[in-house]
């Protein structure tokens, strides 16, 4: 994933790296930079969001996770998230209790898919933490606001893509 600088609304920030902060109190962001749920914009346009990562944190590049109005992100997958809840694309692995970005708008360079996803489908939730697939069947959640560009071949990966605020739609 090419990482943009950023160009408002978190100037200096590096969306790759995660902080941590010595207090377990929340939401505690004394020695975190940003604030949870401040937007920034990349130079390429991108848009980013500043979240807290909760269960089971974010495992890498390109996981797909869903975030509340409290801005704790957590990774998508059948038995996570509800109808409406954002979604964003995470540039980095992190631990439960960090901080970081999730990218919400803009070219995404590598979304976390399944073997075999197609390109320009409606997708949506699996059973795999953070990673999205093609294969749209119960009890699985549409996904609108993610499209891939770009098919991914026969091993789960990362595939290039579209962002437009994406949230979870209808349960199958």
């Amino acid at each position: 994933m090419t990482i943009p600088y950023a160009n408002g609304g978190g100037l200096g920030a590096n969306y790759a790296q995660v902080y941590s902060t010595s207090s377990s109190l929340y939401p505690y962001v004394g020695d975190i930079p940003f604030q949870v749920g401040q937007l920034s914009e990349g130079t390429d346009g991108s848009k980013w969001i500043f979240v807290k990562f909760g269960t089971g944190g974010v495992t890498g590049l390109g996981y797909v996770c869903t975030y509340d109005e409290d801005f704790l992100a957590i990774m998508m997958s059948n038995s996570v998230g509800g109808l409406g809840d954002k979604l964003g694309v995470a540039p980095a692995a992190a631990l439960i209790n960090q901080y970081g970005w999730l990218q919400v708008y803009g070219t995404c360079d590598d979304i976390r898919v399944s073997a075999s996803c197609a390109a320009n489908v409606v997708l949506a939730s699996t059973v795999t933490a953070g990673e999205i697939d093609d294969a749209v069947a119960t009890p699985t959640k549409n996904i609108t606001g993610i499209v891939l560009t770009t098919a991914r071949a026969a091993s789960a990966g990362n595939a290039p893509g579209e962002l437009n605020w994406p949230v979870i739609g209808t349960t199958n």
